[in-house]
């Protein structure tokens, strides 16, 4: 499994404003930052994107990617998503005012995009990928999502504060080879990660301590204005197989 998380400054350096993960060349984990990739043609290859939920960072380019790859016919564009969020994207962002209304216009004899509706924990299988919405615990309702190749298994918590079940569905995969885990605040805003539903490096070390022995654990959605901080700090707690993550990077698994 060939696993990217896009760069999203320019330019490009570890910071990080938006999201979005590419697996194996035509499978994206949300679409912050999809649609600024330079190369069309890699996003013209990406034919399956998951969303685990609404938030602007996660979403942000979704318009222009699909503007980007539009081909009518069957092989357009799938978005998979919690009905709530595809409900949101519809009546919010692709309503007519703030974007044209995509859903409207994938009508049967052209279509421009297709939508399935992803239930908690019901796997899914697409690219020969097998994909597991597992709630997680956030501000709004949020699913996590473990990827399996069946070979390696990935797991992508996405924005969570402390949590249970996607740990618990973890414990089972014997061949998990890494978790991309958010650590969003620095431990001085505690408060404020408690509150937003995300994770500070206390509440990172502790969620991290349950992630299996000898499975990688990537550092991911580092608010940018805490970036350094946050790096000293999980630096500073010692925590082995902890890394940061390197936008850009492949990762082989």
């Amino acid at each position: 499994m060939r696993i990217e998380l896009l760069p999203s400054s320019f330019p490009e350096t570890e910071i990080q404003y938006l999201v979005s993960f590419i697996v194996d060349g035509t499978v994206a984990i949300d679409a912050g930052s999809l649609g600024l990739l330079a190369d069309i043609g890699r996003q013209q290859a990406i034919r399956h994107v998951f969303l685990t939920h609404e938030h602007l960072d996660h979403i942000a380019s979704l318009p222009l990617f699909l503007d980007n790859v539009y081909s009518a016919g069957p092989d357009c564009v799938e978005l998979l998503a919690a009905p709530d969020v595809l409900e949101f994207l519809h009546g919010d962002i692709f309503n007519g005012r703030v974007w044209p209304d995509f859903f409207r216009l994938a009508g049967p004899d052209r279509p421009f995009l297709r939508t399935t509706a992803l239930e908690p924990m019901v796997p899914v299988e697409r690219a020969g990928l097998v994909v597991t919405p597992v709630p997680v615990s956030h501000a709004v309702g949020t699913l996590g999502l473990v990827v399996d190749d069946g070979r390696s298994a990935v797991a992508f918590p996405s924005d969570t504060g402390p949590t249970r079940r996607i740990w618990d569905h973890l414990a089972g995969l014997p061949h998990l080879k890494a978790v991309f885990l958010e650590a969003s605040f620095p431990s001085t805003h505690s408060e404020l990660a408690r509150l937003s539903g995300h994770l500070c490096t206390r509440t990172f070390a502790a969620e991290a301590a349950k992630v299996p022995a000898g499975v990688r654990t990537i550092v991911v959605h580092r608010k940018p204005r805490f970036a350094a901080q946050i790096a000293r700090e999980l630096d500073e707690l010692g925590l082995d197989g902890v890394e940061l993550v390197r936008p850009g990077q492949v990762y082989e698994f």
